[in-house]
């Protein structure tokens, strides 16, 4: 008697709740090894706008992502609020933090640049990994 197997795995959706935490820790370790590899340069204008950018783009994303979560968790009727308060203070503190870093140290822009969007490197690069791994032929 032949019997058809049926494969009953989980819809594999591109994003899950782990998603920002991996997002997080890839993007964290992603830095590390790219202001490691800046060392070898041995220039501190490049190791330490990378490092600055790095850390912007981080502190952005987790400011984002603790802003949602706080906005479903509490009350829905005050979300708009939330968001517009978090987000103006959030682009108020960094865009003090990198004016100050602009006025007080020597900024390489490229590399600063390159540090800024770290976060949004490793977000394309999880998700098209996660596209072309559900990829059917």
């Amino acid at each position: 008697m032949d019997t058809i197997s049926i494969n009953n795995k989980k819809p594999s959706f591109l994003f899950d709740e782990r998603f920002p935490d991996r997002v997080t820790k890839t993007s964290v370790l992603l830095s590390l090894f790219i202001i490691a590899c800046s060392l070898s340069y041995m220039s501190f204008v490049l190791t330490t706008s990378i490092a600055i950018g790095c850390f912007i783009s981080i502190a952005l994303f987790k400011t984002t992502w603790w802003t949602i979560q706080y906005a479903v968790r509490h009350n829905r009727e005050k979300i708009k609020g939330v968001f517009l308060l978090i987000s103006f203070l959030k682009y108020f503190i960094i865009g003090t933090m990198l004016l100050s870093a602009c006025l007080l140290l020597e900024i390489n822009a490229v590399a600063m640049s390159l540090g800024l969007s770290i976060v949004l490197a490793v977000i394309v690069m999880k998700v098209g990994s996660r596209s072309f791994v559900n990829l059917k032929f």
